[in-house]
């Protein structure tokens, strides 16, 4: 049996969703803004819609009783009724399209992914399909579908039962009126329906929200997996750790030539200093290390011919304070000044080594 997905989703899971345009949207609140949108539109629209597609068909009929048309004249009936369509029904389509995009966007929050547009396997591999039929969520659409064609069977129903006496008189009024009245009457099912669709959006979207979280949960397994491709395999970090730290070494020993003495402790400490005032203001420490490393150090110095001085108080103070490529630190001027002196006295009248 697959390991339960328990763990909660990581930032990196989230982007990959992201990245995918895998976001929780609902498509029943598109749908109940996009009616509460229409009816506005008509309810806000100039009772002069209707007058023009009255007059583009009155047109047609008219130009109907004339006889053959030619091409020029059959042309411009054509441009003049579609002039009429576009300017009775343009604004509604217009408005209902920006706002099917605005709340798209609101929805999308932005995301806009072309991945999701590619093609993918799992929509014509037909296991999958087969599982995702078996699944809940087949099941979840079909009641909503249901539900939906209950409420709007029902707003319709209420709509048309208050407005029945009025109906049975649009066929005495003019046609101008007829189209106004259908006008008036489409604003109040699509209001109606609007409204009783959005108690359903609210439901469906708080599924939606829960749905997504619960598709992204991970196993266990799928985090350390995670972390491996992100901060690398355990091993190979410290195979890499070891490298670095064998390449600084290598780097140290190659400067303990340049040292001008070696404090040791003696046999587990050494530190390697460097005074060069046009360098540092203060002595610095080029090489430092332990046990074997301290071992490479003094057999460096010795084949380079640098001075070692045995001082363990110094040895230990420099190496629980002091870093390689640092100047000492202050407490330790004096008794770094005083080793020194004594290896400049040592040297004698050569001078320095460098």
């Amino acid at each position: 049996m697959s390991e339960e997905r328990t763990e909660a989703p990581t930032p990196k899971r989230r982007q990959d969703a992201r990245d995918e345009g895998r976001i929780p949207k609902s498509q029943e609140l598109s749908a109940a803004v996009l009616l509460l949108a229409g009816g506005a539109v008509l309810r806000s629209a100039e009772p002069k819609m209707g007058a023009s597609l009255m007059a583009m068909m009155g047109r047609g009929l008219a130009s109907a009783g004339t006889g053959p048309l030619d091409e020029q004249s059959a042309a411009a009936l054509v441009r003049d009724a579609a002039w009429q369509g576009v300017s009775a029904v343009g604004p509604v389509l217009a408005a209902l399209a920006g706002t099917a995009l605005a709340i798209g966007a609101l929805q999308g929050r932005g995301v806009f992914s072309l991945q999701a547009l590619g093609p993918k396997w799992e929509r014509v591999n037909p296991l999958a399909n087969g599982r995702r039929m078996l699944g809940a969520q087949p099941w979840v659409e079909l009641a909503k579908s249901l539900l939906k064609m209950l409420l709007v069977g029902m707003a319709v129903r209420g709509v048309l039962a208050d407005a029945w006496p009025q109906l049975l008189q649009l066929p005495q009024k003019s046609p101008t009126a007829l189209l106004e009245a259908i006008r008036l009457h489409a604003h109040k099912v699509l209001t109606t329906a609007g409204l009783t669709f959005l108690g359903l959006a609210a439901a469906d979207y708080l599924y939606q929200l829960w749905n997504f979280e619960r598709s992204l949960r991970m196993t266990r397994e799928e985090i350390k997996q995670e972390m491996k491709q992100s901060e690398g395999d355990p091993l190979l970090r410290a195979r890499m750790r070891s490298m670095g730290r064998a390449l600084v070494r290598k780097q140290m020993f190659a400067e303990v030539p340049k040292a001008d003495v070696v404090i040791t402790n003696p046999t587990h400490i050494a530190v390697a200093l460097r005074y060069d005032p046009e360098i540092a203001p203060a002595p610095m420490v080029i090489a430092i290390g332990q046990r074997k490393v301290a071992e490479r150090i003094k057999a460096i110095a010795r084949e380079a011919g640098v001075p070692t001085y045995e001082n363990r108080p110094l040895a230990r103070a420099l190496l629980a304070s002091a870093q390689v490529g640092t100047t000492i630190p202050p407490e330790l001027y004096v008794a770094v000044a005083e080793v020194l002196a004594f290896v400049i006295r040592q040297r004698g009248p050569r001078g320095g080594r460098r």
